[in-house]
This record gives structure tokens, sequence and C-alpha cells, in this order.
């Protein structure tokens, strides 16, 4: 199962000056991506009626070494899948957000078409679909996991 996410995310324009941001301010920028990823990462009526579970998330991000965080952002700038897609053999369940503006569900669903067999579902949620949908995202995982 793969969610929230794309065979290739964003490009070295968006992510080089994220990393230098982060390496040259450290704490500042940390605090300054944790504000901003509550935008990013739910949406506004989830953030707005569960405001300590966005920020119990969003303060872990905070909390991360900037090196560690830049290294993480080097990784997916590098990450592209796009073309290895068709070698996946093991049943796949492709999940996406339709408010994801990180990992939008055209992402998720260039997956599901390259991927031989591969299942879609898609949930009213941003980034961290799990989180803001809960019982139906795992209960959809669940029944996946036990068709196999």
């Amino acid at each position: 199962m793969v969610c929230n996410t794309a065979a290739k995310i964003a490009s070295p324009e968006v992510w080089n000056p994220r990393i230098e941001t982060v390496l040259r301010d450290r704490e500042a920028a940390m605090v300054g991506l944790r504000d901003a990823s509550i935008a990013r990462w739910f949406t506004p009526a989830y953030s707005e009626a569960n405001p300590e579970s966005a920020k119990r998330i969003t303060d872990m991000l905070a909390a991360t070494s900037p090196e560690g965080y830049a290294a993480n952002c080097a990784a997916v700038r590098d990450a592209d899948f796009r073309d290895r897609l068709g070698e996946i053999k093991a049943p796949l369940l492709v999940i996406s957000g339709t408010a994801d503006a990180v990992t939008p569900p055209s992402g998720g669903l260039f997956i599901q078409e390259h991927v031989p067999g591969a299942e879609y579902a898609e949930f009213h949620a941003a980034h961290l679909s799990n989180v803001e949908v809960g019982e139906p995202f795992s209960r959809r995982v669940i029944d996946f996991l036990l068709a196999r």
C-alpha cells in the first residue's frame, strides 16, 4: 500500500531552496515549516475541528533535526520511480486525498495506472489522510489486506 504519494514529487526548484533554508536557519526554519505544514497536511475543516491533533503532529516536524529533514528532502527530490512502476508485481492499494496539495490525486492515479492490477481509493482529506479520515481509511486498508 502507498498513500498520499507520487512516483515523482516536485522538482529540485521546490526542494533545493527548502533544503538551503533549513540548513541555514535551522530551528527557526523548522518552526516555520511546522506552521506551513498545518495548511498542507490537513484540510481547514480538520485543523479547525481538531487543533490539538494537528498541532501534536506538526510539532513533531518542528522537533526534527534540520540535518535529518534536509536529508529527507534530498532523498525525495532525487527519487523518481515513474519508469519502474511496471516492475511492481505485488498487490497494491494506492490512496490519495482529494485536498492533498503536496501529492495530489493525479500522482496516485498515475501510480495506479502504471502498476498492473493496482487498486485506487480517494478520501476527502489533505496530505495525512490516515489521520484526517481515520476509520474509513483504516477500513479500506483492512479490506484490501483481507482480500489477499
